[in-house]
């Protein structure tokens, strides 16, 4: 069985959206969502026994990789951390109680927001409290102690900018600044409640600014309210002077996680780098931040994490469905042509130091490989889901499983939320290995995974169930559109898409 056949469906039914990564969209008629969430289920049913049981397991079409590929090297050197990514809080999502939040100090906000509805956002709208707090409630559940987190960033819902004025009353910058820092240091007061003593990682998303969407200045108000609190969740008094020595300018930093065996966290604010941002000079400091950090690394023998909030490469849900049916797909870049192409040289000129790397964004559960000139295998990077719906997506988190010896990530698990039907709690959506036969340890196996997806029909079935996280409500990876995704893990920048060959001969 393949994936789903079609797309113009989805296309049609898309009408009055605002963009992929903007807020507001058309949404499908009510009997066409029951018919499709029934008949989808039919195909999950049918898919989950392949996939479970695995009866191509180790065949010629879905070859399993070595146990080696998602095993520590020995119980004491495994680990384990969490990752989410695009929250997109909305505190006015109950607009009654604003001017409540307005008034009260962050310390009375958890009281106010819990008077709010105790539904979950549905599809097409960010965050609730509701939603914000289930999804801390199932982390705590399904890892109560990692050895840190991970947070690639967006943590303010769309037009924050518009919606506090508006509800609040208040027109004033410095009303603004304030309420926003107040959301943060919720935000973060939420997590660390659940999570005491937990290191958290953080990645500045698009709407993450005082300024708007895009549109964070170097030495922004927000970088300078928010300094203090992201530093707090930091482990060391080491890591918090690194941190503070660089956030505040561009919003990037780079720490040594002792958590991870001293592997040294990079993290990029490539905001600056966005084909979205007025001003592509300024992302300039930010690729010399990168390199000069990869290059100190390199020098003195350390191994690297990257974490960024746009990925490298193809917008490929824009590429997939503006030329569905028409051909060869066009890259559509989510960077900066000349921005894109130094992240992608750096990647592959430090590759022997880079051994992961991690990013949000996109709102769906993706990956990316790369090779060199040669084909290769040389690194690779995880796409989160998102928690917000906003884009028809189930919510979802991960949990790592990793090597402390190295160190290297091995396996994920994804949990999600169904919003179709939410009585029935946060799952087990998926775990890495058992779905795609090896797990993430080096770029062989992500790059063998890449490959299978065109020989193992019931893997390819999986990820395009696992990429928006079984929503009934979206339609993204079809038969049709397969390909496109498919040449995008693989073409991190557009002169690698244009001369891109499917690695095998796709088995239907």
């Amino acid at each position: 069985m393949g994936l789903r056949t079609g797309g113009t469906m989805r296309r049609a039914n898309r009408t009055g959206r605002q963009g992929r990564y903007g807020y507001g969209q058309g949404w499908r008629q009510a009997g066409i969502r029951f018919f499709r969430a029934a008949l989808w289920a039919l195909c999950l049913t049918l898919a989950a026994g392949w996939v479970q049981a695995g009866p191509a397991a180790g065949s010629e079409q879905c070859p399993s990789g070595p146990a080696a590929s998602f095993t520590p090297s020995s119980p004491g050197t495994a680990g384990t951390f969490l990752l989410f990514s695009d929250v997109h809080l909305n505190p006015f999502a109950a607009p009654a109680l604003v001017p409540a939040l307005v008034a009260a100090p962050v310390e009375g906000w958890r009281d106010i927001l819990a008077k709010g509805p105790a539904g979950f956002s549905p599809y097409g709208q960010d965050t609730n409290n509701a939603l914000f707090q289930s999804f801390l409630d199932a982390m705590v559940a399904a890892s109560p102690k990692p050895d840190f987190i991970l947070f690639p960033g967006d943590l303010l819902c769309h037009h924050f900018w518009a919606l506090y004025p508006k509800l609040s009353g208040d027109a004033s910058q410095a009303g603004l600044e304030a309420f926003i820092q107040k959301t943060v240091e919720y935000f973060f007061s939420e997590v660390s409640r659940r999570f005491p003593g937990v290191p958290v990682y953080v990645a500045l998303g698009n709407n993450d600014s005082t300024e708007g969407d895009y549109r964070i200045q170097p030495a922004s108000p927000y970088l300078a309210a928010t300094a203090q609190t992201l530093a707090r969740m930091l482990p060391t008094e080491a890591s918090r002077s690194d941190f503070l020595s660089t956030y505040s300018h561009y919003g990037c930093y780079a720490v040594t996680l002792p958590e991870a065996g001293g592997v040294r966290l990079v993290v990029v604010n490539d905001i600056f780098w966005s084909v979205k941002y007025p001003d592509a000079g300024l992302g300039e400091p930010v690729a010399a931040f990168l390199e000069r950090e990869l290059t100190a690394s390199r020098a003195r023998g350390e191994k690297v994490w990257l974490m960024t909030h746009i990925p490298l490469g193809d917008d490929t849900f824009k590429s997939a469905h503006k030329s569905s049916g028409q051909g060869t797909p066009r890259f559509e870049p989510l960077l900066v042509e000349s921005q894109n192409n130094t992240f992608a040289r750096l990647v592959m000129e430090f590759a022997p130091t880079i051994t992961a790397a991690f990013a949000g964004h996109v709102h769906r559960d993706d990956f990316r490989s790369f090779s060199d000139a040669a084909g290769k295998p040389v690194g690779g990077m995880r796409l989160a889901p998102s928690i917000s719906p906003v884009t028809g997506n189930n919510p979802g988190f991960q949990v790592y499983a990793y090597d402390r010896e190295g160190p290297a990530i091995l396996d994920e698990t994804t949990y999600s939320l169904n919003l179709a039907a939410p009585a029935g709690g946060w799952r087990q959506e998926y775990v890495y290995s058992a779905t795609y036969g090896r797990g993430l340890r080096g770029p062989a196996d992500w790059q063998a995974t890449y490959r299978d997806l065109g020989t193992c029909p019931p893997r390819r079935l999986a990820y395009g169930t696992n990429y928006d996280l079984g929503s009934a409500h979206v339609d993204d990876v079809t038969e049709t559109t397969f390909p496109t995704y498919w040449r995008a893990m693989a073409a991190p920048t557009k002169s690698v898409w244009e001369v891109w060959s499917a690695p095998v001969e796709l088995v239907r």
